[in-house]
């Protein structure tokens, strides 16, 4: 029994370093959509079709864009909340530094099990900014 217990504990992470790689891999994800989003950019400038349609669906990679750089933020917001609170988190707080309502929106149904109050969601965070 013991050799079980001291094997979980080697598996165990605290938060702060989980979080920190999190935000980490959020940032590195979000410099290669950096990276796609040019790509996208000289494939419209090339495009010999209609490119207001073209252009529209590329959007997707600026939202994807600007979701990673929002959860990035999400997670070091609350990697600061954790070290000050000994690991407990606020979670209003942290979903108010979440720049994408829809994004906030989604993390408090999972946490809360129901949506936040819309009105609050337009307060705390905003849309997405696309080209």
């Amino acid at each position: 029994m013991q050799v079980a217990a001291a094997e979980a504990q080697e598996s165990m992470v605290h938060s702060p370093a989980l979080l920190t790689a999190l935000a980490r891999e959020m940032d590195f994800a979000g410099a290669l959509c950096g990276q796609l989003e040019m790509l996208v950019s000289r494939l419209i400038e090339e495009s010999e079709g209609d490119k207001q349609l073209v252009m529209s669906e590329a959007q997707t990679v600026d939202a994807l864009t600007q979701h990673l750089s929002a959860l990035a933020s999400f997670i070091r917001g609350l990697l600061e909340d954790g070290l000050m609170t000994e690991g407990a988190y606020k979670l209003g707080a942290g979903l108010e530094r979440i720049p994408l309502a829809s994004l906030a929106n989604r993390i408090a149904t999972e946490v809360y099990k129901a949506p936040i109050d819309e009105m609050i969601a337009a307060e705390v965070a905003g849309e997405l900014d696309l080209f």
